[in-house]
């Protein structure tokens, strides 16, 4: 889940004219993203239905709070932790070990400068002769199976934000559809603090649909339609 946190004045420590702005600024974009969002939260990502994260943004039930929201599924973070796991293992069986400075460096005819050749992933023989990226995707199926990881719905109020109030949550949901968004922000409205649910989630690797990073497009909410036309005329160009 990408965390935003900012070096800025917290939010909390802001004066009331510059919260009463940022406040202003959240909801005018939400009335603005209204009619494809339903009136409750915004966001610069494209939600296809099929999310595992999103960032979006909405207001508490006193003015001028607002909340900066990062959300993710229970089977997103479940696949982090997994994708995490297998990393830090592949480094305690194989410490990373350095080329040497000036292994495969050559000098550059234009500018004179001394520079480093890319070169092939290192392969371990740790790692049974494999490049770490390589040995860490192969362990995914047996750590995920094994039950070893346990995720829970939850979600975190964090005071260091610049915009409004941090809310990290992981949500029990398949994916981030609008209306999971919205029914989960009327969830966290009712009492605005933290939660977390004691039930614990485990997966089998066949219930990730997709083991890769998973992106976002990001493109305002009323600017959806237009993208979606434009992509379905080069997609199926119009003939005469």
């Amino acid at each position: 889940m990408p965390i935003r946190y900012t070096t800025s004045t917290p939010f909390q420590l802001r004066s009331r004219g510059n919260k009463k702005i940022a406040f202003n600024r959240v909801r005018n974009r939400i009335q603005r993203a209204a009619p494809v969002l339903g009136g409750k939260f915004t966001t610069n990502s494209h939600i296809h239905g099929h999310n595992g994260w999103i960032d979006a943004h909405f207001l508490g039930t006193k003015p001028p709070v607002s909340y900066s929201l990062a959300l993710q599924t229970t089977i997103y973070e479940y696949k982090e932790l997994v994708r995490s796991r297998a990393w830090e293992l592949s480094y305690d069986l194989a410490p990373e070990r350095e080329l040497p400075l000036f292994d495969g460096a050559v000098k550059d005819s234009k500018t004179g400068h001394i520079v480093r050749l890319r070169s092939e992933p290192l392969q371990y023989p740790e790692l049974e002769n494999m490049t770490r990226l390589q040995w860490a995707k192969a362990q995914h199926q047996k750590i995920a199976d094994s039950g070893d990881i346990e995720v829970f719905e939850r979600w975190t109020l964090h005071h260091d934000y610049h915009r409004g109030i941090g809310l990290h949550a992981t949500l029990d949901v398949p994916f981030l559809s609008i209306d999971a968004i919205n029914a989960f922000i009327d969830r966290f409205l009712m009492t605005e603090t933290n939660f977390r649910d004691p039930t614990p989630h485990t997966y089998r690797c066949e219930q990730v649909s997709h083991w890769g990073l998973e992106s976002n497009a990001l493109i305002e909410p009323w600017e959806w339609d237009a993208a979606l036309k434009r992509q379905a005329s080069q997609d199926h160009p119009l003939t005469l």
